[in-house]
């Protein structure tokens, strides 16, 4: 039964995803009234899966049906919705969005909370936004794993850092974690990031030995590796 629901859900969300394209009105009719006739409750999850890839299907998918648009408020689409756009310039939430924004952090979307995290932590300077980085991290949301992590190692919260660090498997590849930074980067455009005198003492504190080199940062091992990603921070903006 299991597998006959998932291989449902799919058709459906191939059906939502012809909709959304808007290229065969008769299609879409045929489409619709074989939609509408799910429960809201597979429609909703339907709608999440939709969510992961654009919030403007999303929107598309509530002006072409009432029970659509029903179904999009079910907090599984707010918990999955993609809000790269949002999370790659954080600022434009100050002042819009603000109803998006709660109901995704009230859902627990992990983007939502990387974004206020940010907000809180670096644009306020209030540590309130750890807790936001944490829930982001908690929910497996990469770039908030990788922020996360380094900001309790540059507070000399060491184990903390190297736990969150660590899932982004850096031994076995850097990839991923240089992917998170390079996002973080983007995230932190036109916020002034404070170097604060904590993060310059743990920086000395956990300096690696002479034989790394320090100003080779592409070169990271074991003994060097967090200190490295301190000193990219550190040399932000």
């Amino acid at each position: 039964q299991r597998r006959s629901y998932i291989k449902h859900a799919e058709e459906s969300e191939l059906q939502l995803s012809a909709i959304t394209n808007k290229k065969n009105f008769r299609i879409q009719i045929l489409q619709m009234s074989t939609l509408e006739a799910l429960p809201q409750d597979v429609l909703g999850d339907i709608l999440s899966r939709v969510a992961q890839s654009s919030r403007r299907d999303v929107q598309q998918c509530m002006t072409v049906s009432s029970e659509l648009a029903e179904a999009a408020n079910d907090t599984r689409v707010y918990n999955k919705l993609n809000l790269k756009p949002l999370a790659m310039n954080p600022l434009t939430t100050l002042n819009k969005y603000k109803a998006l924004m709660v109901k995704c952090l009230d859902s627990g979307n992990g983007e939502a909370h990387y974004i206020e995290g940010i907000k809180e932590y670096f644009y306020y300077n209030n540590d309130a936004g750890l807790h936001h980085l944490r829930l982001s991290a908690a929910n497996s949301y990469e770039d908030g794993i990788y922020l996360y992590g380094l900001i309790m190692f540059c507070r000399g919260e060491i184990e903390e850092g190297k736990k969150y660090l660590d899932m982004l498997q850096w031994q076995k590849s850097k990839i991923r974690a240089d992917h998170c930074w390079r996002n973080n980067k983007i995230s932190l455009r036109g916020i002034h990031v404070i170097k604060k005198a904590l993060y310059r003492n743990t920086m000395r504190n956990n300096k690696p030995p002479r034989r790394c080199n320090l100003n080779d940062m592409d070169t990271r091992c074991k003994k060097c590796y967090y200190y490295k990603q301190m000193k990219k921070f550190m040399n932000h903006n």
